[in-house]
């Protein structure tokens, strides 16, 4: 990828474990560094959810979010027009029928299309990314990442996973998608 001008570039760093605890004391020291809980991840893959017990690998859902967005948006488009066709129809001084230009109105339709959108994000398994994915190369230990780091943070994050029994560490480029490099040169 290009470098854009005002754009920082950020890593993301990654390493196996193959203990629970390592993977405790790493996750402590990166939130005392000050790294939010949101941009660590641990990956597994099957083979490896089964030597740990306490943790079960399960589908990726993270894009529930996403699909609320898109269904309060279709919701209040949807409601927005059926109340418009209504008032169309029916006419503007119609009263009876206001009650229920009031009930269909935007605000009902984009509550019920964000829990739609919720709902089909929650049940719908995202893709997971290509830096996820490192997790399927072994079965014997779980995958550590920590995202969106900038070069000398993450070059100190290397040093924390390889203290703590990390193997395999790997520092890589994070990828953005178009619409992040153009909010992050605006």
């Amino acid at each position: 990828m290009k470098p854009h001008i005002g754009l920082k570039e950020s890593f993301t760093v990654s390493g196996f474990f193959k203990q629970q605890d390592q993977v405790d004391t790493v996750l402590t020291e990166c939130l005392r560094l000050g790294i939010p809980r949101d941009l660590i991840d641990v990956a597994l893959s099957e083979g490896a959810a089964a030597k740990f017990p306490t943790l079960r690998a399960k589908k990726n859902t993270d894009s529930w979010f996403a699909w609320t967005g898109r269904g309060a948006l279709a919701g209040l488009l949807i409601s927005s027009a059926l109340t418009l066709g209504i008032i169309l129809l029916m006419g503007y001084e119609v009263t009876d029928q206001m009650a229920l230009v009031q009930l269909l109105g935007p605000d009902i339709g984009i509550i019920v299309g964000a829990a739609l959108g919720a709902l089909y994000g929650w049940l719908r398994e995202s893709d997971t990314n290509v830096v996820m994915q490192r997790a399927l190369q072994r079965d014997d230990a779980m995958l550590l990442l920590v995202y969106l780091q900038p070069p000398e943070e993450a070059k100190r994050i290397e040093k924390i996973l390889l203290r703590h029994g990390g193997e395999a560490v790997n520092s890589q480029p994070t990828e953005l998608s178009p619409a992040e490099v153009v909010s992050a040169t605006r």
